[in-house]
């Protein structure tokens, strides 16, 4: 069995940011249905609580993504029932279906994204004709004696 927290007055808050000063989740080392459980009680957190809002808006950023570790199991007494848990998550399992909705997906090319700085066809034939423009434009200078000989 895992914590207990008890969300009904202030002291629920700060017993949760007491929590987790230590840890960076509720249960374990990934995101868990525990912290799924524990960000369906809560309608938001104060900023005063600094360990909780940030733990909060961590969660928050992961909503989309489905919660793949089983949790550890906590106990929460603020009357958020088990059925809210639930319906919460299965949106989330959705997330997928939307991002296949994404323009990468549909078949369009990434070709601005380039992660290790290669040089793409056209930027080496751009490269190539201004080093043959530069060739060209160098023996066509006229020498500094033979412009004195003519």
């Amino acid at each position: 069995m895992g914590a207990s927290f008890d969300f009904s007055g202030s002291d629920g808050l700060k017993k949760l940011d007491e929590y987790l000063a230590t840890r960076s989740y509720i249960s374990g080392y990934q995101a868990s249905r525990d912290d799924l459980a524990v960000y369906v009680a809560l309608e938001s957190v104060p900023a005063e609580y600094v360990n909780a809002s940030r733990w909060y808006k961590h969660i928050s950023a992961l909503v989309g993504p489905s919660f793949s570790a089983p949790g550890a199991g906590i106990q929460i007494s603020s009357g958020a029932a088990p059925s809210a848990v639930k319906k919460e998550a299965a949106p989330a399992e959705s997330a997928p279906a939307a991002e296949a909705a994404t323009p990468a997906a549909e078949g369009e090319d990434d070709d601005d994204l380039d992660l290790f700085g290669d040089e793409t066809e056209e930027e080496a034939a751009a490269n190539a004709a201004r080093e043959e423009a530069a060739k060209k434009a160098k023996s066509e200078k006229p020498k500094v004696g033979e412009s004195e000989k003519s």
